[in-house]
């Protein structure tokens, strides 16, 4: 039948029929969080302020997440959850620990050069030690699950069934600009930041084309926002967390530093952004290991030994 035709390949559902499936549910899912807390909050008669508004819907968005990426892979891919890039294989320690230095060593990098040039100022938070560290804590915890819950949308089940569908380079290109799009309520967006949040989508796209695993982009976005917004008091997509090792007080440009809505909102940051995403591309060092291969793809033939320097390549040579 025709329908067969349009929907179904080798009696499966076609990938780009699974990637409109999963953004709708992921779209209800949020929805539904949102309707939840909504309703919890009423009864309790309790307005948070918009920091942990964002801190709850995240804490309640993960199992949802993960609930349903365990039910697409399940019924429609016949294979486990962490075959989305959540498996806990060998070198997933290594991957998880990469990401997060190469994501510290990009906001340091951009701090660096501002304080190198005058753009800012750094200064001790002057909060008492109990409350800086209870602050700490809670931010580790809570923006390690937002990072984690921004990737699995943006890089997990929806994109990779794109990759599928229509191959890494236009799947990188939407999933980055929709991934832009959905900051521009942020306080303090501007014209750059959105640019920018677009931009930075291509190197954590990257980072999992790679490895096939999201450890590595989830470093990455995890350590450029604990360290910008606790360690050095810059806002973090126009957001200022109310304790922080260190305040800053920007002094240059906006349109270098980002100004009330942060690095995001810099050319310095759009400058990092291209470096750390040519580093990703090319290194030899990022690579699918076996048992990640074989858990992704299966008896499926998986794309070609590269040697590490083809667009998007998918693996590396040892």
């Amino acid at each position: 039948m025709i329908w067969d035709k349009v929907f179904l390949e080798s009696g499966q559902v076609r990938p780009i029929w699974r990637f409109f499936l999963s953004a709708v549910l992921i779209f209800f899912a949020i929805l539904a969080v949102g309707v939840v807390l909504a309703l919890i909050l009423g009864a309790l008669d309790y307005r948070p302020s918009k920091l942990l508004l964002l801190c709850y819907s995240s804490l309640l968005l993960f199992p949802a997440l993960l609930g349903l990426f365990k039910f697409l892979t399940a019924s429609l891919e016949k294979k486990p959850l962490g075959s989305a890039g959540l498996a806990f294989l060998s070198g997933w320690k290594m991957d998880l620990g990469l990401g997060l230095v190469v994501g510290a060593a990009m906001i340091l990098a951009v701090g660096g050069v501002e304080i190198l040039f005058g753009l800012v100022e750094f200064s001790w938070g002057g909060g008492s030690a109990e409350k800086t560290v209870t602050w700490g804590v809670s931010l580790f915890v809570v923006m390690a699950i937002a990072a984690a819950n921004e990737e699995m949308m943006f890089r997990g089940y929806p994109f990779q069934r794109l990759v599928d569908a229509v191959g890494p380079v236009p799947a990188v290109g939407l999933t980055s600009v929709l991934f832009g799009l959905v900051h521009l309520s942020n306080p303090s967006v501007t014209w750059i930041s959105t640019v920018n949040t677009m931009l930075v989508g291509v190197p954590f796209a990257v980072a999992y084309l790679r490895t096939r695993t999201l450890w590595l982009p989830i470093g990455m976005h995890f350590a450029w926002n604990f360290i910008q917004g606790f360690v050095l008091g810059l806002p973090v997509s126009g957001i200022v967390v109310p304790e922080s090792l260190l305040r800053a007080d920007p002094r240059g440009a906006v349109w270098l530093t980002g100004g009330a809505y942060g690095p995001e909102a810099g050319l310095l940051a759009t400058a990092i952004i291209f470096a750390v995403t040519v580093y990703l591309l090319f290194s030899r060092s990022i690579y699918i290991r076996e048992d990640t291969k074989k858990l992704v793809f299966g008896a499926k033939p998986s794309p070609p030994e590269s040697g590490g320097s083809t667009l998007f390549s998918m693996t590396s040579a040892d």
